[in-house]
């Protein structure tokens, strides 16, 4: 009695098995997803790109700032107790006020350090430097907003305090001017009003910078609500698929 002959069939792997193509609804879904994806890497692309430059802008600003702070306060001490020739007593405003220079002197000190500290995580990566500044975390919105109250009452009261008893005021003064040829040797009142009056307008700049970035984190919010309804999307499409 000859054996039976059996038919070799070729196996198929299941993964090998094509899905069958969305239809109707769900390939509507499918559609609006991959759009919402296409949408949702373009934004973090352009915040990411966004939040570098801000960050570059603000340190190299607070920089600036912080020299020239450190550039006023050395020439107020180091001539301070100078005789101006042929008047006699220091070529500076009795009383001299020098608590708007400090404070300037100390805030962009401070900016400086937390956008290098943000700038130097950079170089291990974005994720890294997006823990580092928080924002994903409402402190990190706390920590923008103080920074935009904090340098617009330090650009108010810059200048408020630019009454000629400061050293910005001083150095601008028509008192300045009449004992400049006489102090030229020593002090140059010209550069250090030119200076200060940059590092006021500096402070506009690093304002406007900081309500920028607010924005932007308001944006980064905005994308975050925006991956979860992807996600739920996705959830969704998935549970719909048919095998």
């Amino acid at each position: 009695m000859s054996r039976p002959v059996f038919e070799k069939v070729p196996l198929v792997e299941v993964n090998s098995v094509p899905r069958p193509m969305p239809n109707g609804p769900q390939k509507v879904m499918t559609e609006q997803f991959e759009q919402m994806q296409h949408t949702d890497l373009k934004l973090k692309r352009h915040i990411r790109i966004f939040r570098f430059i801000s960050r570059i802008l603000s340190a190299v600003l607070s920089a600036a700032m912080l020299g020239a702070m450190i550039y006023a306060l050395q020439q107020y001490f180091t001539t301070r107790d100078q005789t101006v020739p042929g008047r006699g007593g220091h070529p500076w405003a009795p009383n001299t006020i020098l608590w708007p220079t400090y404070m300037l002197l100390a805030i962009s000190g401070i900016s400086l350090v937390m956008n290098a500290i943000t700038l130097f995580f950079y170089c291990y990566g974005v994720e890294a430097a997006n823990r580092v500044s928080n924002s994903m975390t409402y402190l990190g919105y706390a920590v923008i907003a103080v920074h935009v109250v904090v340098w617009a009452i330090a650009m108010g009261l810059f200048k408020m305090a630019n009454d000629g008893s400061d050293l910005w005021g001083f150095s601008c003064s028509e008192n300045a001017d009449a004992i400049s040829h006489q102090v030229q040797g020593f002090l140059n009142f010209d550069n250090l009003c030119m200076v200060q009056t940059g590092t006021w307008f500096l402070t506009i700049v690093q304002t406007i910078t900081y309500i920028v970035l607010f924005f932007t984190y308001l944006a980064i919010g905005w994308r975050i609500m925006h991956k979860r309804k992807l996600q739920r999307m996705e959830e969704r499409i998935i549970s719909s698929q048919v095998y």
